[in-house]
């Protein structure tokens, strides 16, 4: 079956997500994240292109990016083969490192563009590793502090230039947008206990079984929000929330006419 294509951004402001393959560490210690670092510095110059987020967790990177439709691919590859080349002589290994093509979301608004920031930074806290601030991989430290990689002055922009206001709002818990699609993203599709899991917290609520109870505007909020996804179905859907099959499509046909 062929790939799809990919969306190309209106903005050309990708958030990028890689994955180790079968989910293994792809870095082992600091100068694996440093070399990495070291590599995305160089290519960002080859490439002319601007990085406004990343950070670097122990089997999957995030980048926010801004770049040329035509070298996005290029600039992935060419950045995944030189820290794969780097990895496999230093660890004596060979074959493939990175978990299939990495995956992007297109970044056209500015609430988008603020939300996915603050998630990227968020990363390690939501992962239970340590607190945002206190977290060494991530560009957040950039932006209090010296700027390496990222270009600071797109985000700052949005906060008048004042680094306390970035501050508060990075570090902010609990936002309406903080549980999104974006760390499911890395899977290749939902198993029925991860799709459980993500619309419990989604929808803030105590089990699965309170779906049953939303009325049929509650309902199409949930079957919008899958109906374009590529890693579950509305069989899965019904079967996980014990809806009928039938009447699900009946509310993903009826979004489809609006």
């Amino acid at each position: 079956m062929p790939r799809s294509a990919r969306k190309l951004s209106l903005s050309k402001i990708y958030h990028i997500m890689c994955k180790g393959i079968d989910g293994q560490d792809i870095f082992y210690d600091s100068q694996d994240k440093s070399n990495y670092l070291k590599k995305i510095e160089n290519l960002k110059d080859l490439f002319s292109c601007k990085i406004f987020a990343y950070c670097l967790m122990s089997n999957h990177v995030h980048l926010v990016m801004q770049i040329e439709d035509t070298d996005l691919s290029r600039f992935m590859q060419s950045l995944n083969i030189r820290y794969t080349s780097y990895f496999n002589k230093k660890y004596n290994r060979s074959g493939h490192f990175f978990q299939d093509r990495f995956k992007s979301k297109c970044v056209e608004n500015q609430k988008y563009f603020l939300d996915v920031c603050r998630y990227v930074h968020q990363n390690p806290e939501k992962a239970g590793i340590c607190q945002t601030k206190d977290y060494h991989w991530s560009s957040y430290h950039e932006y209090i502090g010296k700027e390496k990689i990222v270009d600071k002055h797109i985000l700052l922009h949005y906060f008048n230039e004042n680094i306390d206001d970035l501050k508060k709002f990075t570090l902010l818990e609990n936002s309406d947008n903080q549980f999104d699609f974006l760390e499911f993203e890395l899977e290749t599709n939902f198993t029925d206990e991860g799709l459980k899991d993500f619309i419990v917290k989604k929808f803030k609520i105590n089990n699965i079984n309170e779906i049953s109870k939303f009325n049929d505007e509650e309902l199409e909020k949930v079957v919008e929000i899958f109906k374009n996804m590529q890693y579950t179905s509305l069989s899965q859907i019904a079967r996980v929330t014990r809806i009928s099959r039938w009447n699900l499509k009946m509310i993903k046909e009826k979004i489809d006419e609006i």
